[in-house]
């Protein structure tokens, strides 16, 4: 078991003891997002690295626990790598899924091994990209909706050599400024619809009434969805989930003329 799903583990329990398992419930007891709780459990968010050290500091902290609270119990051979044993530690109580610390007469302190002293992790490796079929063009308008042309099957513009976690990934070109600075005419875009997306992600949406917005999520809860304009040139629009057909996560914007887009 990995440091995410160690904390997911925790987290889960957390859930499962408050809300017996309910994270919308959860949600509402603590004034927090239930998407973000969700995308946070989910072990295949981010390839399973979506609890990361920054998500866990932030989330003890709305959520009033102790810090390092998810991390409590994580198996030594995991953290042996980074650090040894504290020599001193306050006394750690664990009431009724929270941890309280008693003060103790000294700071903690941490003795930091010979192979990390230089503070250097392992080098990280590049993931290998893959061709993702760019299948459609997108058309932007100017009260912020899209029109989305699927190409014929067989006839798509071209692929996109990029990494995607998603196997549904798939490729849209971009025509119009309407979208313009963050997203400009010529470029591409990659969604990937069996990814989750997150407060502040960029998303392509579709209604049941057969329209599509490309916007920023900014919030889903009660029952409603809010969506913030790519270019800060419409205002905010909310609108009902059961008229949202699908949510697809962009994953990428790849400029005009990159070496990762190649023709058919």
């Amino acid at each position: 078991m990995d440091i995410d799903a160690y904390r997911r583990k925790r987290l889960k329990e957390l859930v499962d003891k408050e809300a017996g398992g309910n994270v919308a419930a959860f949600a509402r007891m603590h004034n927090q997002d239930p998407v973000r709780l969700r995308q946070i459990l989910n072990a295949n968010y981010r390839s399973g690295k979506g609890f990361r050290e920054g998500v866990a500091r932030r989330l003890e902290a709305d959520l009033k626990l102790a810090p390092l609270y998810f991390d409590l119990g994580l198996e030594e051979e995991l953290l042996g790598k980074h650090i040894s044993a504290p020599t001193e530690l306050p006394n750690i109580e664990q009431k009724s899924g929270f941890i309280t610390t008693s003060p103790g007469d000294h700071r903690p302190s941490i003795n930091v091994s010979p192979e990390t002293e230089a503070n250097v992790s392992e080098p990280l490796s590049l993931r290998a990209g893959r061709d993702i079929a760019v299948v459609g063009e997108v058309q932007g308008g100017p009260d912020g909706f899209i029109s989305i042309d699927d190409y014929p099957p067989g006839q798509g513009h071209g692929w996109l050599h990029i990494y995607s976690p998603d196997p549904t990934a798939y490729g849209l070109r971009v025509r119009g400024d309407s979208m313009r600075p963050r997203i400009k005419s010529g470029e591409y875009i990659v969604v990937e619809p069996g990814l989750e997306a997150l407060p502040g992600d960029d998303v392509v949406v579709k209604f049941t009434d057969g329209s599509a917005v490309v916007k920023e999520l900014l919030w889903v809860r009660d029952d409603e969805i809010c969506l913030g304009s790519i270019n800060n040139g419409v205002p905010p629009m909310t609108r009902p989930l059961n008229i949202v057909l699908s949510i697809h996560r962009v994953g990428a914007i790849v400029p005009r003329g990159s070496g990762m887009y190649r023709s058919v």
